[in-house]
């Protein structure tokens, strides 16, 4: 089967979540991705706990379909052998900070005066100019700095982080999609450009309904009472415990008539309360969030989970569990939708992943080669650019490119 991106090359010296994730979905729809690491060492992901023995799961689920090289990018025939791949290429993508390309000798000058074509991608923390350009950038500062954070958590407690890199994963979906635009574009004008998605923009844009409503109407957004999801919400849209000590969300006060009547009637409430007209309209909600989520929270605290959602379904209320991380991963949906693969790795045994969760019917995203060994390409890669085997022999004993592949096969050891 054809894949969506087939005949697309990219040249991938992205490190960590928020660049290889977004190359991955270029490679799981077909692309050549090939990703240039530091000889003997790889990129600093491949370490990352826990592992099993050498094998990092936490890496290889953003480096599924790839080919791996390892080339000196201190010498300057390393640079050469970059440049030479980059003649026939599509695309290069880094993440390292602003300037570091630039001072290798592969910015996007040099690399576009060597292929007009190529579109140069750029994943950063805060973007290629500007104030913080030179600053270091990370998943939780992202949070912290765009108002996300302030955002998340409940009255009277802290500002929240999320539980994941929440803005690694959604900067790096921008990535692709800018990478995608760029190559889209380049149908028409015949030329590349340079792409710039930063973890900034990432999660400012996360919240961009809130943002629009603050600047246009002064709106703020405090975090909301304990067991509300949302500020400006009610006791309708939260969070809660039931009898067997597990916890749901219900999603009550949308695209439903009489929201309260309804869920006093699941949870079996008083007559009374529940026609109390202080309570009759979502703006009287609103006024009355701390009462109403109390009312609803020793209500749900006298049902099982399983009992009370069937309760809520009946009124039409939208409701839903809040799984334990074993239980995402036996979801029936979950598994309907492919969000878990599976594969066999030499050395290592049976490896699952995350699925890609962009569905296509003609050219699906598939995973048809596991994460690399390192180094793994680099006998192919050389030649296919021309290198000899002598030529190669000798890169590796100068130590310009890896000579990962000569010692596994003299030893037998795989190289993560």
């Amino acid at each position: 089967m054809t894949g969506a991106l087939e005949g697309i090359r990219v040249v991938d010296f992205t490190q960590l979540e928020q660049g290889p994730a977004g190359t991955q979905v270029l490679a799981d729809f077909g692309a050549e991705v090939i990703k240039v690491e530091r000889p003997l060492v790889g990129e600093i992901g491949r370490r990352q706990y826990p592992t099993i023995g050498d094998y990092s799961p936490h890496w290889s689920a953003t480096n599924r379909n790839k080919k791996s090289i390892t080339v000196d990018l201190k010498s300057s025939e390393g640079i050469e052998i970059i440049k030479r791949l980059v003649v026939d290429s599509d695309v290069v993508t880094s993440n390292f900070r602003p300037g570091v390309m630039e001072r290798l000798g592969l910015g996007p000058d040099d690399l576009q005066s060597i292929n007009p074509r190529l579109v140069v991608a750029f994943a950063s923390g805060y973007g290629q100019s500007g104030p913080y350009r030179d600053r270091r950038g990370q998943d939780l500062a992202a949070q912290a700095m765009s108002g996300l954070m302030n955002l998340t958590g409940y009255a009277g407690g802290p500002p929240t982080p999320s539980g994941t890199f929440m803005i690694d994963y959604l900067a790096s979906q921008q990535f692709a999609m800018g990478i995608l635009l760029a190559l889209h574009a380049r149908e028409r004008t015949g030329r590349g450009q340079i792409v710039d998605t930063c973890l900034l923009n990432a999660a400012v844009a996360s919240h961009l309904q809130e943002g629009a409503s603050y600047l246009n109407t002064g709106l703020d957004f405090p975090r909301p009472e304990r067991g509300v999801a949302h500020a400006h919400n009610t006791a309708l849209y939260g969070y809660y415990e039931t009898a067997d000590q597990r916890w749901i969300v219900v999603i009550g006060e949308f695209y439903i008539s009489e929201p309260w009547q309804r869920m006093c009637r699941a949870l079996s409430i008083d007559d009374a309360v529940r026609e109390d007209p202080r309570f009759s309209t979502i703006e009287g909600l609103r006024e009355h969030v701390a009462e109403t989520t109390a009312l609803i929270s020793e209500a749900v605290k006298r049902y099982n989970r399983d009992d009370v959602m069937g309760r809520m379904e009946a009124e039409d209320i939208l409701v839903a569990p809040v799984l334990d991380y074993s239980e995402v991963y036996e979801d029936p949906q979950v598994l309907h939708n492919e969000m878990v693969l599976s594969s066999t790795i030499p050395g290592v045994g049976d490896v699952k992943f995350v699925g890609n969760p962009i569905k296509l019917s003609d050219t699906p995203g598939t995973l048809r080669t596991n994460p690399p060994t390192l180094g793994e390409h680099n006998s192919a890669v050389l030649a296919a650019l021309g290198f000899t085997d002598e030529q190669r022999e000798d890169l590796e004993a100068r130590g310009i490119v890896g000579s990962e592949n000569s010692r596994e096969q003299q030893t037998g050891k795989q190289f993560w």
